[in-house]
């Protein structure tokens, strides 16, 4: 399955996979599984920049929390942290 992941605010993640877009070749097909193959290719420390939100197909939200949440191919997954403030 091709994955298309763009990553915004997540700076300690785009240095740990060398940018802010990454294109993959992953085995499964949910939330779940992309996070394997990532913390497989480019280490443990990439489950640690969760929480973040994850906007699927710039039109669908996914919970960080909804590892069973189903992915298809070709889907493009905008990773982002979000903050509050004022």
């Amino acid at each position: 399955m091709n994955i298309q992941v763009k990553l915004f605010g997540l700076s300690e993640m785009e240095h740990l996979v060398g940018g802010n877009e990454i294109s993959l070749e992953m085995k499964g097909s949910t939330v779940a599984d992309l996070l394997d193959h990532l913390a497989t290719t480019y280490g443990e420390h990439v489950r640690k920049s969760f929480p973040f939100q994850i906007l699927r197909n710039g039109r669908e939200w996914i919970r960080w929390e909804d590892l069973s949440h189903s992915l298809e191919d070709g889907d493009q997954l905008n990773f982002l942290l979000m903050a509050g403030g004022g």
